[in-house]
């Protein structure tokens, strides 16, 4: 199998990170203090990021699905590391959905929900089963793109005068209490707890021992471009910025320059298919690659095509519109009662556990 490089590695873990939460905001429940939400989940993030760095250093050269055999058996530790693949492949047909909802009320009013979404599952189909190589290489391609898209958007904000920055005042006006509702579970859990899906990726990294430097930089960038783009958001939008369900989207509709630039809702739409198709491919790779260590297949591929169609069915079935998909399936049932256990409460008992058996040897 072909190794990740340094560059690669950092393009994935930022991309994925930033995932559909630069399209949809982040911490909207706070209001105008959502970007301190999203600066405090990044610090309590990092410490999460941590604790899978150290798991990885306390099993050297075992992915994320071989950690929990080798520390608490084969019997206990295999049903627990087959949870992670099922949830990487439900988390695709929540992408998928997400597209299917986004692409269909934004720029393809009229296309069939199926193609929107058979198109986007097809090409990670074809990326997956092209192996690490080509998924590390559509990282490297897209970070710069991401990176220029922002930069102009940026600019082109400033340039049309739409933002003012007394909208982000007063601070902390209802307390700090929304702003820690937005910081967990799902402001911890949403970019920094998935990062355990990466687990997957560094045993196959060049320089191993950049994994933990260049990972931490990763998250502290992501976390960092969230709340600029929060803040850009809150200073055009001010209190309707929680009322938005797509600001990225609506923020680029008022740019305006000359009444010659104008109309660049394709940024937002070619932000969200990028970040989604790399997040929701390393997704699918980390659960087929999970499965067949977990089964001792000779490879991968023969999962592909199965498990991309059960996302499929999964995108197009799990919710009947886009209020039941985000605010009930995800904050009401996902982040808590799934997110929180699997990201949280058993990587702190295996780090736990693999501390105490380290001590007693």
């Amino acid at each position: 199998m072909s190794k990740i490089t340094v560059y690669q590695l950092f393009a994935i873990t930022f991309i994925f990170q930033i995932g559909t939460t630069i399209i949809f905001g982040f911490g909207a429940q706070a209001g105008k203090d959502a970007w301190i939400g999203e600066l405090i989940s990044c610090f309590f993030g990092l410490v999460v990021v941590l604790i899978f760095l150290a798991l990885m250093r306390m099993n050297p050269g075992l992915t994320l699905v071989q950690w929990f055999p080798a520390q608490f058996g084969r019997w206990i530790g295999t049903p627990i590391a087959f949870l992670y693949p099922l949830l990487f492949i439900y988390i695709v047909g929540r992408i998928t959905a997400d597209i299917r909802d986004m692409v269909s009320t934004t720029i393809l009013f009229n296309t069939p929900l199926i193609v929107i979404s058979g198109v986007f599952i097809f090409i990670i189909a074809y990326c997956v089963y092209s192996g690490i190589e080509r998924i590390s290489r559509l990282g490297e391609m897209f970070l710069p793109i991401v990176l220029l898209l922002f930069c102009i958007e940026a600019v082109l904000l400033i340039g049309s005068n739409v933002m003012k920055f007394h909208n982000l005042l007063p601070v902390l006006e209802q307390g700090w209490a929304p702003v820690m509702k937005t910081v967990y579970p799902s402001g911890i859990t949403q970019s920094f707890g998935e990062t355990i899906t990466l687990a997957m990726f560094w045993t196959e990294t060049k320089e191993p021992n950049k994994v933990l430097r260049i990972t931490i930089l990763a998250s502290l960038l992501s976390g960092i471009m969230v709340t600029l783009f929060d803040v850009m958001a809150i200073s055009v939008f001010g209190d309707m910025f929680s009322g938005f369900l797509y600001p990225l989207y609506t923020l680029l509709s008022l740019i305006s320059i000359g009444k010659f630039i104008e109309n660049l809702q394709m940024f937002g739409v070619l932000y969200l298919l990028m970040t989604a198709l790399l997040k929701s491919v390393v997704l699918m790779f980390a659960a087929v690659r999970g499965i067949q260590q977990l089964t001792n297949m000779k490879s991968y591929r023969v999962l592909v095509i199965p498990s991309c169609a059960i996302s499929l069915i999964l995108g197009l079935t799990m919710s009947k519109n886009i209020a039941e998909h985000i605010y009930r399936h995800h904050f009401e049932i996902l982040v808590p009662y799934i997110w929180v256990p699997m990201y949280l409460v058993l990587p702190a008992i295996l780090l736990l556990v693999n501390w105490l058996r380290q001590l007693m040897k």
